[in-house]
C-alpha cells in the first residue's frame, strides 16, 4: 500500500461562494497577507507533498480553517483538486467523513449495517458474514430491530465506529471522528484500528494532541492551506505551538 500526494492544491472560486461585495471582501481582507488570493480565487489548499507507505499513521493537525478536512476530502475524491496535483493511492480506500450522514433514521439498526455498508462499497454476503460481530463490537445485540433514530448519541457512535472498523479495508482517512464518543469505547476502537492498520496506512484529522501522540507515527502540519511541516511528531506540535503562540 502507498499514498502519495504532489503539489496538491484547491482553489474556490469567491463568486461561486457568495456573490455579495461584502462577503467577497471580507475573505480578501482576511486572505490578502497570506497570498491566499488571487484572480477571484481563495487557495483552500496550495502546494502539499507527502508519502506514506505501509504501516504510516499520519495526524493532520492545524488551526480551525487550515485545510484539514479538505486534504481529507481531496484524497478521497469527493473533492477535485486543481490542475498539476498529483493523488496516488495503491490500496483499497475507506473515508470516514461524517459518517452517520449515510445512515436512515428511521430504518432499523441491522438494515442501517446493511445500507452504510453498501454505501461504503462492500458486498451484500459479506456485510451479512460480518453483522453479527458488528453488532457485538457496538453492543448493540439487543437493539438490533430498533430504529436507529430511537438510539441515543453514544448508540450511534458505537454503532458507526464498529461498522467502519470490523469491515476490512487497507487504508483508512479519518476526519475528527476518534475523538468522541464514551472513552471506554474510544479506547477499544483504537486497539481495534491499531490492530488493522499494523501493515496498512491511515490519515487521521485531529485537534485532540493524546490522539495523535498516542496513534500516528507522522505529522503534517496545516496553516490558511500550505504545509509548514511534514515529519516527526514531537518536532510538527512543536512547531504548531509556536504557530498558536505567534497567533495570540
Amino acid at each position: 500500500m502507498e499514498v502519495t500526494v504532489k503539489n496538491l492544491s484547491l482553489a474556490y472560486n469567491l463568486k461561486s461562494l457568495d456573490s455579495s461585495f461584502l462577503r467577497k471582501n471580507l475573505l480578501k481582507r482576511i486572505f490578502s497577507n497570506k497570498e491566499n488570493i488571487k484572480n477571484d480565487q481563495i487557495w483552500a489548499l496550495k502546494n502539499i507533498n507527502f508519502n506514506l507507505n505501509n504501516g504510516d499513521r499520519l495526524g493532520v493537525i492545524g488551526p480551525n480553517g487550515s485545510g484539514k478536512s479538505t486534504l481529507i476530502k481531496c484524497i478521497s475524491k469527493i473533492h477535485e483538486p486543481a490542475e498539476g496535483s498529483e493523488i496516488m493511492i495503491k490500496g483499497k480506500f475507506l473515508p470516514i467523513i461524517e459518517p452517520w450522514s449515510l445512515a436512515e433514521t428511521m430504518d432499523s439498526v441491522e438494515n442501517n449495517i446493511m445500507l452504510i455498508g453498501l454505501t461504503y462499497g462492500f458486498k451484500k454476503k459479506y456485510i451479512l458474514e460480518k453483522l453479527a460481530a458488528i453488532l457485538k463490537f457496538s453492543e448493540l445485540e439487543q437493539k438490533k430491530d430498533y430504529q436507529f433514530s430511537s438510539l441515543s448519541s453514544g448508540m450511534k457512535l458505537r454503532l458507526i465506529f464498529s461498522i467502519v472498523f470490523v469491515l476490512e479495508t487497507e487504508i483508512f482517512f479519518i476526519d475528527e471522528f476518534l475523538s468522541t464518543g464514551d472513552e471506554n469505547f474510544r479506547n477499544r476502537g483504537f486497539k481495534l484500528l491499531r490492530d488493522k492498520t499494523a501493515n496498512s496506512i491511515s490519515i487521521i484529522c485531529s485537534h485532540e494532541r493524546h490522539t495523535i501522540k498516542s496513534f500516528c507515527n507522522k505529522i503534517l502540519l496545516l496553516n490558511n492551506g500550505e504545509q509548514l511541516f511534514f515529519g516527526d511528531i514531537e518536532k510538527g506540535f512543536e512547531m504548531y505551538d509556536k504557530l498558536l503562540e505567534k497567533d495570540k
